[in-house]
């Protein structure tokens, strides 16, 4: 079961996708990702993304309508990787992305051969404080390129660390219950 969402900005603005309505799927509001791509909108012109816990994929698929060169979705959950496919098709995106059918955590978990600009992951609330293994998994295997940015969205009682190794959290933007921590690779300035 699916309804249907309108993509917030960029060249494919107004356009819909479908979404799941079943289980515990959470979309990233229109707020949060609007304002998610106003503080990047530097940065995402060009960028490699990758999309962790993609879902329908909304916020991938709102990286390429601001510019992003080429997207990378993770999800392990088949109907959403169905649903996801099916909204890549519809936009006519196909040679802009590639659909990783995979736990998150299993594919972080190991040397990346592809380094991002950007990683944005949307881990669901109830993983709580496991949510810092994709930081952890972020920096150990290598993921992000040179200045690159990794969001997380997370519940506001998740508490993540303000450094990891290599990574340092540089912002933090409150939206109700939502938080996106914004972490940097190299030093904090």
């Amino acid at each position: 079961m699916s309804s249907e969402i309108k993509i917030s900005g960029g060249l494919l603005k107004d356009k819909k996708i479908k979404v799941l309505k079943q289980g515990n799927y959470r979309i990233t509001m229109e707020q949060v990702r609007k304002s998610m791509f106003d503080m990047i909108s530097d940065k995402i012109l060009g960028s490699f993304f990758l999309d962790l816990f993609a879902g329908s994929g909304i916020v991938g698929i709102e990286a390429i309508s601001y510019g992003a060169e080429k997207v990378v979705f993770v999800e392990n959950h088949l109907n959403a990787v169905r649903l996801l496919r099916e909204n890549i098709k519809s936009l006519g995106l196909q040679d802009k992305t590639r659909v990783i059918y995979k736990d998150v955590f299993d594919f972080l978990n190991k040397f990346s051969l592809e380094r991002f600009d950007i990683i944005f992951a949307d881990p669901p609330y109830e993983l709580g404080e496991k949510i810092v293994d994709v930081v952890k998994y972020v920096n150990d295997f290598n993921w992000l390129k040179d200045q690159g940015m990794l969001i997380i969205e997370h519940h506001k009682k998740t508490i993540l660390p303000e450094k990891y190794a290599h990574l340092f959290k540089f912002l933090e933007k409150k939206y109700g219950e939502t938080v996106l921590s914004f972490y940097k690779k190299g030093e904090k300035t």
